[in-house]
């Protein structure tokens, strides 16, 4: 078991070793927008800020499709024959998968606990894949995908089948028989998934609430199955996925930096869920200290020799946050020693979260200035400071303690051994001396395909040759092998020797560590054991052709003065809990939308108001989707298709303006709207600060922000910031803006054109002045008789007022109801 636990945690690895130079990316191009940081340079518009805009929208791609990426790629470690084919049955497979989840949950969502797509609200446990709307199942949903479908690979790629059934052969027999397999698990997961979110929900807040001492129990548990190759099993769900927070914490933090960067309340508070990732301290601090215990215990002849192996490795943890160089002097030789590491490491993470200090730390230096030091220097230098310090202090408990056990227990650490091993078993092996030979290939090829051909030719060899190996995969820096016979697998010495940095077996498992040119050496290693993939028939594809249907027609009801009216005065004086809410429309009106749709017609919500604010007994109503928060988002039949929330940066260049107003400014957020004022209470939905308001919001995403017209006329006159935002004056002197791109022209365009071409007539009715941009995008624009004389000459056609129902009047008008 444990060796098919390792295969398939090596397998993951496969797209995990996309993450660290995407994160660093996202990093790269957020400071180099950041206008604290660059100054002038990240003026919108300039060609500095266009060119890493683009940088920063591609260096997304690895996180926003993280279910993706584990659905192809993990066929690559686990398929054992052909997996190239296996990653596009894997693939399919896994859209399957997922659109059999969306509709399971349209037909039963309500006897799941899952309001789909009755509520407009997004639900817990709902995400998008790729446009479909389908059941949140992190990255286990494709995992599990991906493993039946390896599974059914491997057993019926090759199998035979009659001639005339020829067609159903290879990739096409595996995803036939996958269909139903993964149709089988969608509704397993329908049934069990939703009741399993409270119990994630209650880990979720266990995990954010462990507090100093959980998190370093985390990283002792980090280290301590490093040996046993597992430790990616552990942190990788907390990192990359959602079983801490939302998209997990390296790309929600990396969204953050602009926001962090303002705020004035400390990091731990803003983001205690980002204190899993202080495992790299001990990268930093922790290991440079061992080495110089190490060279300082080593007997002298032996020093120069030793710093030869130490400096190389010590700058790979310190800069790289690579490790394995310098673990694996001690790991197996002397376990007590890292057993003494693994507690020193939880006890330094322990200290650094007890003071504050959270962030994402699991790298080297490199990593840690990207995501943390450079952009939040300016108001979190004491933090760091004080880190520096504590880390100081803790290289010297790694030195003292270290020194002194080797010291006491005359321990043969590196450089005091009483022998240096001799390569007696690698010639016998490999039938000549691989230190020489491999000196010999780089006096005449300097090529690094040589070298790693050379290591991998030798690795073959030691692991007892091509007939010994069943299968291999890699992580970041072994090489994972299942041998037939492990007794005939030369010793850890012999390895070493070969170049390689150590040698663990355990059971039928060696895993040989290479560094981190493992995936070149492995490419290698595929060549020599003759693992190159073959050709399979293709299977003809028959085309079908599809008639094109028309659909009915389509109309854009905006809700405050159109559908319903309240008095912002009166509203004032409601309960808190409703103060927020949009008016409910009589049940005249009500009736009429639902005989609109009833005719085969498609009614949509086109509001500048939240989703939160949207009367629950409105949103009830038979709608085909909601374009709200002033065109900001919008979703079609449950489907998402647009979501473009103010720019963290932008929110950065208004935070002076709104914090120094004295007024109360109110952010909008999908499902929460939050207060911001220079006194506001300590409690939920009030801030003091723009950076506390936003990370207050539901997925840290402000849409909209209303102010006093006075305050909104004062930015509007920056004349660097008014051309990136749209100004939407509303009653009692209160204006609200958003990005420029963000209206209802933009939304109901996002809906028209997720919808296709094959639809009737577009209409739309609306009031008030943000209706200009529905006009603009409709076939026919309807003004209401209350509105002002300006968007009634916009309008096609002007029908009564709120007062007497206008939009029954609109309907019967135009014979849609």
């Amino acid at each position: 078991m444990l060796q098919k636990i390792q295969r398939f945690g090596g397998a993951m690895f496969a797209p995990a070793m996309l993450f660290s130079i995407s994160g660093l990316m996202v990093g790269i191009s957020a400071l180099a927008t950041t206008a604290d940081i660059v100054g002038d340079l990240a003026v919108y518009g300039t060609p500095w800020y266009v060119f890493w805009a683009i940088i920063q929208r591609g260096s997304w791609t690895v996180f926003k499709r993280l279910p993706l990426l584990f659905a192809v790629a993990l066929p690559i470690g686990l398929a054992q024959k052909q997996p190239a084919r296996c990653c596009l049955e894997a693939l399919v497979a896994y859209f399957a998968y997922c659109f059999f989840l969306s509709e399971i949950i349209k037909l039963s969502g309500d006897n799941l606990g899952l309001k789909y797509p009755s509520s407009l609200i997004p639900a817990s446990g709902i995400t998008v894949i790729d446009g479909i709307k389908t059941l949140d199942t992190g990255i286990i949903g494709p995992l599990a995908v991906s493993t039946i479908v390896v599974a059914i690979h491997d057993r019926f790629y090759d199998a035979k089948v009659p001639d005339w059934l020829g067609t159903f052969s290879g990739s096409s027999l595996v995803y036939l028989i996958s269909f139903f397999a993964v149709l089988a698990l969608a509704i397993v997961s329908a049934a069990i998934v939703p009741s399993v979110y409270a119990v994630t929900e209650t880990l979720r807040h266990a995990l954010v609430g462990v507090g100093p001492f959980g998190v370093g129990i985390f990283v002792f548990l980090e280290r301590a199955l490093e040996p046993f190759g597992l430790h990616h099993l552990l942190y990788m769900p907390i990192y990359y996925d959602n079983l801490v927070i939302n998209d997990g914490i390296y790309a929600t933090w990396t969204s953050l930096l602009p926001i962090l960067s303002h705020s004035t309340r400390p990091l731990n508070e803003l983001a205690p869920w980002a204190g899993f990732t202080a495992t790299g301290w001990v990268k930093l601090f922790g290991l440079p200290a061992i080495a110089a215990a190490f060279y300082s215990t080593a007997k002298p002849e032996r020093r120069s020799g030793l710093r030869v192996i130490l400096v190389p490795a010590i700058i790979a943890s310190v800069v790289c946050g690579v490790t394995e160089p310098l673990e694996f002097l001690f790991m197996f030789t002397h376990p007590g020693l890292f057993l003494l590491y693994a507690v020193l490491s939880s006890c330094l993470a322990t200290t650094m979260n007890l003071f504050g200090i959270v962030g994402i730390f699991s790298g080297g230096i490199m990593e840690m200035a990207a995501f943390n030091f450079i952009p939040l220097m300016r108001t979190h230098a004491s933090a760091y400071l004080l880190a520096l310090g504590i880390g100081l202090v803790f290289s010297l408990i790694f030195f003292v303690s270290f020194r002194a056990l080797i010291l006491v227990f005359d321990l043969k650490t590196p450089g005091r051994e009483d022998h240096v091993a001799n390569h007696t078993a690698a010639t016998r092996l490999t039938g000549h001396d691989s230190v020489r030979e491999r000196a010999g290939k780089d006096s005449t090829a300097n090529s690094q395909s040589s070298q790693d051909h050379l290591l991998a030719e030798q690795v073959v060899a030691l692991l007892g040759g091509i007939s010994n190996i069943v299968g291999a995969t890699n992580c970041a820096t072994r090489l994972r092998v299942e041998v037939v016979d492990p007794s005939i697998v030369a010793d850890n010495a012999s390895f070493v020797a070969a170049g390689a940095k150590g040698l663990i077996i355990t059971g039928k498992t060696a895993q040989v560590i290479i560094g981190i040119s493992v995936p070149r050496v492995k490419e290698h290693f595929d060549q020599i054991m003759g693992l190159e993939p073959g050709l399979a028939p293709i299977a003809s594809a028959s085309p079908a052709a599809s008639a094109t249907h028309k659909h009915g027609d389509i109309c854009f009801f905006d809700i405050d003065g159109t559908l319903a009216w309240q008095d912002p005065r009166l509203a004032q004086e409601l309960p808190e809990g409703e103060r927020d809410l949009s008016p409910y429309p009589n049940e005249t009106v009500a009736q009429a939308i639902r005989t609109f749709v009833a005719n085969g017609n498609k009614a949509f919500i086109c509001t500048g108001r939240t989703l939160s604010c949207i009367h629950p007994k409105l949103l009830e109503l038979p709608w085909a989707g909601v374009v709200c928060l002033a065109g900001g988002y919008a979703e079609l039949e449950g489907r998402i298709v647009r979501d473009a929330a103010i720019n963290p940066g932008l929110l950065q260049r208004l935070a002076p303006y709104l914090e120094q107003s004295g007024e109360v400014i109110r952010f909008e957020g999908l499902g929460r709207v939050v207060r911001m004022s220079a006194d506001a209470p300590e409690t939920y939905g009030y801030a003091r600060t723009v950076g506390d308001a936003v990370t207050k919001l539901k997925h840290y995403s402000a849409y909209k922000i209303l102010m006093s017209t006075k305050l909104a006329n004062r930015i509007a006159q920056d004349k660097e910031i008014e051309p990136l935002l749209c100004f939407n004056e509303l009653e009692l002197e209160v204006t609200e803006i958003s990005p420029r791109e963000c209206t209802k022209r933009t939304g109901i365009q996002a809906v028209l054109g997720a919808l296709g071409p094959n639809h009737g007539t577009v209409y739309g009715i609306g009031d008030a002045s943000n209706d200009i941009a529905l006009m603009e995008a409709v076939d026919v624009g309807i003004a209401m008789g209350n509105a002002p004389d300006f968007l009634k000459e916009k309008a096609d056609y002007v029908t009564d007022s709120i007062d007497h129902d206008g939009v029954v009047t609109a309907l019967e008008h135009f014979g849609l109801i």
